[in-house]
């Protein structure tokens, strides 16, 4: 554990030593292998303020309490983190200002291989400091579990470092429960998430690059992905994205299959998805509702509007100006 903080391995195995044992004296600690090495590793232990000598008149050393002591050093690991980053993204000016020159090439690379692209998008998440826009839709050449591992991982970002995500999933992919659990998940987890026919695989980080497949390979790898810098080509990328985010249906986690009589936010919902041509089974997954309350509710909007079939139903709708 303590390597991750920087931490070598003496002082990982005689802290974990300590945690074990509760307390250790000088002798006892010196005896446990070289005796420099052992009087360096406590005294670096004592000097991060995990470990600390005991009162009494001889030198017993104890673990600090680690939900505090830890918790300091991970913040500070943090801090620094963010002065790296800080200093990276200075660096990356500078080095695109050196590239750009006169050269419009320099705004658009091309990173080839699945392996490359895969790892390229793993960067992206772990990059982004403010927003993270995607457009999802299958197919999927990465692993489900590495799927839900980037997941994680931005979920994470939105609770540790407030990096806003916007993702628009496919509509075609509420019809498969495996992937109604993974988009609800990320929901959980605060990702802002719409549903609508997307056009094409798609990132922006920050608005400031972006990335799009540009070969493909039958299994649904992406062999070559084009990463392209602020241009027009990204404001362009920026706007469709937008576009179909302001035309999508909001995906928020359902409210189960209670019984109760649907509102007007509740039917005004419905008839967007009625007319986005969404079936039962999409919505039932939309929603977190069974098929059986989807078909009581579209009943329930069709009396309300008095329509005779959904596409009577989506008309109105669009006259009342619920859609």
């Amino acid at each position: 554990m303590l390597e991750a903080l920087g931490f070598g391995r003496a002082e990982a195995e005689l802290y974990e030593l300590l945690v074990t044992r509760g307390r250790l004296a000088l002798d006892d600690v010196l005896a446990l292998g070289e005796r420099e090495a052992q009087r360096i590793a406590l005294e670096t232990l004592e000097s991060r303020g995990l470990v600390r000598r005991a009162a009494g008149p001889e030198p017993v050393y104890v673990v600090a309490p680690p939900e505090y002591a830890i918790d300091v050093l991970v913040a500070e690991q943090m801090a620094a983190l963010r002065q790296v980053r800080a200093r990276a993204t200075e660096l990356a000016a500078r080095v695109r200002a050196a590239d750009r020159g006169d050269d419009a090439a320099s705004l658009i690379e091309v990173v080839s291989g699945p392996g490359s692209a895969r790892q390229l998008f793993r960067q992206v998440v772990r990059s982004a400091r403010e927003e993270i826009a995607v457009f999802d839709r299958p197919p999927y050449a990465t692993p489900p579990e590495e799927i839900e591992e980037v997941r994680e991982e931005q979920a994470r970002r939105f609770q540790t470092d407030g990096v806003r995500i916007r993702t628009v999933f496919d509509r075609g992919l509420l019809d498969d429960p495996v992937e109604v659990r993974r988009i609800m998940n990320g929901v959980r987890g605060g990702e802002q998430a719409r549903v609508a026919p997307v056009p094409l695989k798609l990132a922006i980080i920050d608005r400031e690059w972006g990335m799009l497949p540009l070969l493909q390979s039958d299994a649904g790898a992406a062999e070559a992905v084009v990463i392209v810098r602020r241009s027009v080509l990204l404001d362009s990328m920026i706007a469709l994205f937008e576009s179909v985010w302001a035309q999508a249906s909001e995906i928020r986690p359902g409210d189960g299959d209670a019984v109760r009589e649907s509102d007007e936010a509740d039917l005004r919902e419905l008839a967007r998805l009625l007319v986005a041509g969404m079936t039962d089974l999409s919505i039932a997954h939309h929603l977190g509702l069974s098929e059986r309350t989807v078909r009581r509710r579209t009943k329930e909007l069709l009396d309300e509007l008095g329509a005779q079939s959904r596409f009577q139903a989506g008309a109105i709708a669009a006259k009342r100006g619920w859609i």
